[in-house]
Order: C-alpha cells, then structure tokens, then sequence
C-alpha cells in the first residue's frame, strides 16, 4: 500500500497510537476547561485583569525552560518517562489548587502556574513519540489525531465541568480533575517507548544536548525559530483575554463561555481533521502561511463586529488554529530522532519565552480599549509571513544546490 493512500482509519490501528490518544484524551478531559478559560476567570475575579496578565508573564517563563529540559531528557530517557512526570505534576498542581482555592488569596497563581507549565513540557515528547509511531509521510495526520482528541475531549471537558461550575466549590472541581488525569497515568503506562534509554554518564548526554542545540546553526531552522517566536509573541497578546472580552463585551456568563467553547471545539475538531490532510497535500511552510493570511481579517472581525460575528470570527480562528500542527512537523521532518525531542523542546521553550512580554502588552491596550488587544496582533501577523516566504524562497535556493 502507498503511504500516501494512508488515512485516518489506517493510523488508528496502530496499538501504540491507540493507547497514547486514550490517555492524551483523559488528560485533556480534566484539565482543557482550566487552560481554555476557567483558570483566567478564577484569576480575575480574585485580582483582575493585572492577576491574569501576571499568571500569563510567569506561565510563559517556567514554559520558557521546562520544554527544553523535558525535550533533553526525552531523547535520553525515552519520551513515555517526560509524559508521565509531567502528568504526575500536574496532579500535584490539581491538588493544590484544591488546597488554596477556597482562601480566595493570590497565591492560587503558583499551582495555576505548576499546572500550565508542567502541561506544556509534555509536548516535546507527545509529538515526538506520534512522529516516530506513524510512516513519515502521515506525520501531518498523526499529529492531528492528537489535535482531534484534544478537540473532542475539551468538548466533553467544556460541558461537563462546565455544567459543574457554580454547583460544586472549586476545590472539589479540581480535585476531581486531578482524579482523572491519575486515570490517564495509568493508561499512559500502556504506552510502548519509541527510543531507548540511552547509557552515559550526565556530562555525555548534557554534551549530546549541546551538539543538538548546534544544529539550530543551520538557516532554515533558525529561520523557523524567529518565526515561531514571533508567532507566540503576536498570540499572546490577545490569548489570554479572551475569555474577559467575551464577559466585558458581550455579558455572557461563565456558564455561557462553558457552552460558547464547547460549540468552538466542534469547529476545532473538524479543522484539526482537515489539517492532517492539508499539511501532509501541501506541506509545513505554505500551511502556515495560510492559517496566518487568514487570522488577519477574522481577528479584526472578533474584535469589532457584534457578537454574531464575533462568535463565527472565533469559530473559524479555531478552526484554522489546527494548521499548527504544520509547526511540530516541520521540526521533525528536519531532525534526527537523537535531538528531536530537544529541538521540539527548544522550539517550544523559545516560543514560550517569546511570549513573556505580550500579556503585559495585552493588558495595557486592554485598559486603552478591549478590542486593541485583538487589534495590534491583526496588524502585526503579515510580518510573520514574510518571514515564511523567506523561508520558502531559502529552501528552495538551498535545493537548487
């Protein structure tokens, strides 16, 4: 059979495939209404719209380097190790948050912290066990079926914590996220390792480590880097009100959100199907060009039109958003498997770190006016893709050779 011809179905009776997309869809289940917005509500109704800004800046920092360290220690001990201490940790965020969010008090921005950074140091070695599960030229749709089961169990995740909120204290709420990410440990084990643990003594692998961090030398890959980090700043300016824009702007509820994301993730689901799809037909770079040519006109529309259109205008943002996947296919189609994880791990702890000023930005366009936060990124996305056009034209030199 062509690779080619292979398609979802196909994937999907790949055991190791199987196994690593119930337990990812088990943890985003119990946390996806905490990232998507719940955090960032609890947040301002103890401090406002300064506690979110502040808890997106210190999020950003820990993601900034956990990823690399995560990513390092990927390669050397095996990408199922980095999954489950990252999933151990963020039950002890989910505990914590527990513990304190009764108090009311400020220092609920640490486990919110622990829970967003330790979410986000898996992903290295998420996409790099998938990437080395599946034929190469399936990479694009095996890496949406995460994208998929993120979609489809933050839907779940949406309506049923979201339907809990307000009925039950938080502290019991989180517990029982907790719970289920315990649950998703547990089908994680079942998980088989894609590379072996390699022998050597800390100061081998670390140099390992920096013989990888050299490959970044290389232009192509340091071009994508500057993109990515821009990309991240651009996002973060308006990310993390989202959620605030939809209560100020539009009075909607907390409960409305939970409804208003779940109806989202739909769109999410059937955008990240159809990125599989479009990344492996047309490729990484000219699928990220048009996701970010299409951002531009719909984050206008989110931050003027009324509400109608603001609704479709997110909708669709969601939908195009899964051409993402095009990024961590880029990464591993243009490494080895020894640095892989580390460069996925570098890639998205540069990104991170990227992001460390837009949310402060964020927050003062927002106190200028709401819909400035939405405004600037619009403004700012064509300079990323001149950057990928760029990259484009690089490539295509350095093939010619």
């Amino acid at each position: 059979m062509n690779i080619q011809s292979l398609g979802y179905r196909a994937l999907l009776k790949n055991g190791n495939v199987k196994a690593l997309l119930l337990a990812y869809s088990l943890n985003i289940f119990a946390v996806s209404y905490l990232i998507g917005y719940y955090l960032n509500i609890t947040l301002a109704s103890i401090g406002g719209p300064a506690l979110v800004g502040l808890f997106a800046t210190i999020s950003n920092v820990f993601a900034g380097f956990l990823p690399l360290v995560a990513g390092a220690f990927a390669d050397s001990h095996g990408r199922r190790y980095v999954i489950l201490v990252s999933a151990v940790l963020e039950v002890l965020a989910l505990l914590s948050l527990a513990l304190v969010a009764g108090s009311g008090g400020k220092l609920i921005v640490l486990p919110a912290v622990m829970l967003s950074a330790s979410f986000t140091a898996s992903s290295p070695a998420l996409f790099s066990l998938v990437g080395e599960s599946v034929p190469q030229d399936c990479m694009g749709k095996g890496m949406s079926l995460l994208f998929m089961a993120s979609s489809a169990s933050g839907i779940l995740s949406y309506i049923a914590f979201g339907s809990m909120i307000g009925r039950i204290s938080n502290s019991r709420l989180f517990a029982l996220s907790a719970l289920f990410v315990l649950i998703s440990i547990l089908f994680y084990l079942r998980v088989s390792e894609t590379v072996e643990r390699r022998a050597g003594r800390t100061f081998e692998r670390f140099r390992e480590a920096l013989e990888g961090v050299t490959l970044l030398k290389e232009p192509p890959l340091k071009l994508f880097m500057a993109y990515l980090c821009f990309e991240l700043f651009v996002s973060s300016i308006a990310s993390p009100f989202v959620p605030m824009f939809l209560q100020k702007v539009y009075s909607l509820s907390v409960s409305q959100i939970s409804w208003l994301y779940s109806a989202i993730g739909f769109a999410t689901l059937m955008g990240a199907f159809i990125a599989g799809y479009v990344v492996d037909r047309i490729g990484s770079l000219d699928s990220l060009i048009l996701k970010d040519s299409l951002s531009v006109p719909l984050l206008v529309l989110f931050a003027l039109a009324p509400f109608s259109g603001a609704f479709l205008s997110l909708a669709a943002l969601a939908f195009i958003e899964q051409l993402n996947v095009a990024s961590n296919r880029y990464v591993v189609e243009n490494t080895r498997w020894e640095h892989r994880g580390l460069i996925l791990g570098f890639k998205s702890s540069l990104a991170k770190l990227s992001a460390v000023p837009g949310p402060a930005i964020g927050t003062i366009l927002w106190g200028i006016g709401p819909e400035l936060a939405f405004l600037l990124p619009a403004l700012l996305t064509p300079l990323g893709i001149l950057i990928l056009l760029k990259l484009k034209s690089l490539q295509t030199v350095s093939r010619g050779f």
